[in-house]
């Protein structure tokens, strides 16, 4: 059971997105949203790395949730990618540290991250994907590795891990380490969330104390 929280607890935007005061937006302006959204405490969000990160609305971060782009080698040489590719071979760890982050070097290069409209993320999840869609539910736990994108309408359960470029397809239900498409979800979904964000949205804000 969280503490209730009140107002004074957050920042809030001229757009309307609530920002809890423990929230670390490194770079804030390199954090574009477009408004109605909540970002709950101990949320970190990477914009230090130099890409911007696009939130749409009506978007919800539970707590403990890192957010940073992915970092690519400067170089679009083929080779050069593979030889410094950071994964060490081997499986993904199943622990439940967030991944390891740091800045591009001056080698390296960060691309920008998209998170759509009506889109909610569990808590004590590590994010550095480059395209999370709209109508994504992603649950509590999950690793969401880089280079990976997630398009709209899917349901990424609790505990997930997706790999590294793993592309997941509209209306997918995702689950495991290594994450797999495990079923589809119906076309009527994606109206089902939009109501769910808003209606989760205007709750908070109601039932906030001054």
């Amino acid at each position: 059971h969280t503490m209730p929280t009140s107002k004074s607890d957050y920042i809030i935007t001229a757009s309307q997105s609530y920002i809890s005061r423990s929230a670390s937006i490194l770079v804030a302006p390199n954090l574009h949203s477009k408004g109605k959204s909540v970002i709950q405490k101990n949320v970190t969000i990477h914009g230090e790395f130099g890409a911007s990160i696009h939130i749409g609305r009506y978007v919800y971060i539970n707590e403990d949730v890192e957010i940073a782009p992915s970092v690519i080698p400067a170089s679009s040489d083929p080779l050069l990618t593979m030889g410094s590719s950071s994964s060490s071979g081997g499986g993904i760890g199943s622990k439940k540290q967030h991944m390891p982050l740091h800045p591009p070097t001056k080698n390296e290069k960060a691309l920008p991250l998209i998170i759509g409209s009506h889109t909610k993320i569990g808590t004590n999840c590590s994010i550095q994907s480059i395209a999370i869609g709209s109508c994504v539910r992603i649950g509590s736990n999950c690793q969401i590795y880089p280079r990976s994108k997630i398009h709209d309408c899917c349901i990424i359960e609790n505990d997930t891990v997706i790999p590294p470029d793993m592309v997941v397809p509209p209306f997918s239900r995702v689950r495991g380490n290594p994450a797999r498409i495990v079923g589809s979800l119906p076309e009527c979904c994606g109206g089902e969330f939009v109501e769910d964000c808003v209606h989760e949205y205007t709750g908070f804000v109601r039932g906030l104390g001054e």
